[in-house]
């Protein structure tokens, strides 16, 4: 969504210039005084200029009382990314434990969705704002750092005069397009825009020219590519990224398998869904003497082909992750790579990072080694079959896999261990299908069903799980940098919503809800377990949670019940793993760091993790955004249809209500549910009957009809026949 970050050239030279800053506190310094005081760092004035424009582009220092600078902190300024909602006006996270921040749209001069942005708020005597029922503190926008939006998509218009409309509504700037830089678009095309002018203090409107022509919503694929475009997601590799990948060889040479250590005759296989091509994990489960099982996990040695400071590793920080879209994938790396030399495709030669656990049958790690190695995988085996020679076998399959048999009934015998373990710690277990968009050849949905996930699917998860916990305690006891996957303890606040809610459903939450523990929320989850409102509830504890995110700091893991945890087993679609890989290659090669190296990477991983949990966070709203409008063009012939389903969701405005089995969600409007005057109970969730005291509540099961469909928005409209079992009467027209 926004401009991506560089990657610093001196991240050590940044953190040494906001810590002189920090020790001067209100006084400010010229350039040439930062780079006088700069005592423990060797630089250049000109790499000090350099670094200060990458430092105030960021909004962490300020040039006050023209070129002196300060922290942002000590100032009356506070930077960030605004959100510009649909009514105009825009808001800004709040810092620590202060107040959002409230900019009314006749100061937001000219500042668009998600660019960053500098606003004056007054620190000492702060005006508040309250918005239903949160305050905030009011600020204007001073500056536009950086604009998120080089270009925007948006739905083409011909007259009066050729504009377009952006896609997104959260930007309410019309952009108009000169004559001659249409490309010939059609009205009502969807296109993409590079702007050539933004809005400012004194214009509403932006103006750019056309640059590609998308096609018509409702045509296969464009919405795919409008979702794209919107969030800026990195589409097409540039041609230097090509050439680096293009030099690597796809064979792996002799001389680099013989320094490592050679597992090329063990029985390793990868297990993965049916239409996977990147294969970054394989795996093996054996019998030791002593009666204990020697877990192998071997990932792709990315780090080994993706160099740090490469135009391939450039490009990988830019992309973050690899985006799934149904029918489609945008990987992080090149095909040559993601699907070629770094896959553990079957039978061919790879390198691998292998993570050796011994596991006793308490389930303890008793010893583990982590090494380089190189792997030659059995089978490329798919959960589907896995899962079948564990349960129910047929003819064919034992012929062609039996000689696999034994090795598949370790790995359950193992993950059986491995599950124990992990509810005796407590750890939280989501297990609920997700909605599966099924395409045919022409790209047209056929059906939407929830995926399947099997025993197969289980035992790949927790042998992930465990090698990524040792690898994160490797990096921890050998004190040394990392990046680890990190979840924080959820919002008392929001545990005690999630208290009243659940108290609906005659459940409780025990405990001290400043403290609680995982166990606690694993416990209510497996009492509503196989109920009709499983999913439900299990959406509604998930969405009272913190969302995990990426750190230098290893802080834990709640949901898991980890003191310590990293994401290692991904390399070929994530970056933090990338990242993991380079150091645990330094740990093995040349030990552990000290000095100026381990400075220099305690400096450059935060920018590593905030960039990795950025591209997280934008890669998976563009994939829900893709599936949301899926489900909606899958609706398009079934308006009249009558479904089951259960209420999500109460506002003002309305109830959600989630259809049973498609996962598809709509709205039925308040003004349309009959039989009484609804009003709406904020802390309660639910709606009132006026005259019939009638309750609409969270959780409630229902029967709707499919009265419309808006694709552009993603909306469905339901109109609310029956509540739980009873009918609602409809409002007269």
């Amino acid at each position: 969504m926004t401009s991506p970050l560089s990657i610093p050239q001196r991240p050590e030279l940044h953190q040494a210039i906001i810590d002189l800053l920090r020790r001067r506190g209100n006084r400010i310094l010229a350039v040439k005084e930062i780079h006088e005081r700069l005592d423990d760092v060797d630089a250049t004035r000109e790499e000090v200029e350099r670094a200060i424009e990458e430092l105030e582009s960021e909004g962490v220092i300020l040039a006050v009382r023209g070129k002196r600078y300060s922290l942002l902190e000590f100032t009356p300024y506070v930077a960030g990314r605004i959100r510009v909602h649909p009514d105009g006006h825009g808001t800004l996270p709040g810092i620590d434990d202060e107040p959002d921040v409230y900019i009314d749209r006749r100061v937001v001069k000219g500042a668009m969705n998600e660019d960053l942005v500098i606003v004056r708020i007054d620190k000492k005597h702060p005006s508040y704002k309250r918005v239903r029922d949160r305050q905030y503190i009011a600020g204007e926008v001073n500056q536009v750092l950086r604009r998120a939006h080089k270009t925007l998509v948006g739905r083409f218009h011909l007259e009066p005069e050729p504009f377009v409309v952006p896609f997104d509504v959260r930007l309410d700037t019309d952009i108009l397009i000169q004559h001659d830089a249409t490309m010939n678009a059609k009205d009502g095309q969807m296109v993409n825009v590079e702007l050539d002018r933004y809005p400012d203090r004194s214009t509403h409107f932006a103006s750019g020219r056309v640059v590609e022509i998308l096609g018509f919503i409702g045509e296969p694929g464009v919405d795919i590519e409008v979702v794209v475009r919107k969030h800026h997601i990195p589409h097409l590799m540039p041609d230097e990224v090509l050439i680096a990948a293009d030099a690597i060889p796809l064979e792996v040479p002799q001389d680099v398998i013989a320094q490592r250590v050679d597992l090329r005759d063990r029985n390793i296989v990868t297990i993965d869904g049916e239409t996977a091509k990147d294969f970054d994990d394989a795996v093996e489960v054996q019998n030791l003497p002593n009666g204990n099982l020697l877990l192998g996990v071997h990932i792709a040695d990315v780090s080994h082909y993706v160099t740090q400071g490469s135009a391939l590793d450039a490009e990988a920080f830019e992309r973050g992750t690899s985006v799934y879209f149904p029918g489609r994938a945008i990987p992080m790396l090149p095909e040559r790579l993601s699907n070629g030399i770094c896959s553990l495709n079957p039978q061919i030669e790879r390198l691998t990072f292998s993570c050796e656990i011994e596991i006793d049958r308490r389930g303890r790690f008793l010893n583990h080694k982590i090494y380089k190695s190189v792997i030659k995988t059995k089978e490329r085996m798919t959960y589907t079959n896995v899962n079948a020679l564990l349960t129910d076998i047929t003819p064919e399959l034992r012929e062609r896999y039996g000689y696999l048999l034994p090795d598949f009934q370790r790995m359950l015998e193992l993950f059986e261990i491995l599950r124990t373990r992990r509810d005796q710690r407590g750890s939280i277990d989501f297990d609920l299908p997700e909605a599966e968009v099924m395409l045919g050849e022409s790209g047209d949905i056929e059906a939407i069903r929830p995926s399947a996930r099997n025993v197969a699917h289980r035992i790949i998860e927790e042998f992930m799980l465990a090698a990524n916990e040792v690898v994160a305690r490797e990096l921890v006891f050998a004190n040394q940098p990392g990046i680890y996957r990190v979840h924080q303890q959820p919002d008392p606040q929001k545990l005690t919503d999630l208290k009243e809610i659940l108290k609906e459903f005659r459940l409780t939450l025990r405990g001290d809800l400043e403290d609680i523990r995982p166990a606690e929320l694993q416990r209510v989850l497996r009492t509503v377990a196989g109920t009709p409102e499983e999913r439900f509830l299990t959406n509604i504890i998930l969405r009272s949670m913190k969302r995990a995110f990426y750190s230098e700091e290893n802080i834990g893991h709640f949901a898991l019940g980890l003191e310590h945890y990293c994401h290692f087993t991904s390399p070929i679609r994530r970056y933090p793993d990338l990242i993991v890989h380079r150091r645990l290659n330094e740990l093995i090669t040349s030990g552990a760091l000290y000095g100026e190296r381990r400075d220099e990477l305690e400096r450059a991983h935060p920018l590593y993790a905030q960039q990795s949990s950025d591209r997280e966070r934008r890669a998976e709203e563009a994939e829900r955004e893709v599936l949301e409008w899926k489900k909606v063009i899958f609706m398009r012939d079934k308006v009249g249809n009558e479904y089951s389903g259960i209420v999500t969701g109460v506002a003002p405005f309305g109830l959600f209500v989630e259809l049973d089995e498609i996962f598809v969600q709509g709205m039925v409007p308040v003004a349309t549910i009959g039989g009484d005057y609804w009003r709406y109970h904020d802390r309660s969730h639910r709606m009132i009957g006026e005259s019939s005291h009638r309750e609409l509540r969270l959780g409630d099961h229902v029967k709707v009809r499919v009265e419309s469909i808006d694709e552009d928005r993603h909306q469905l409209e339901f109109r609310l026949l029956e509540v739980s079992g009873a009918p609602i009467k409809e409002r007269e027209r």
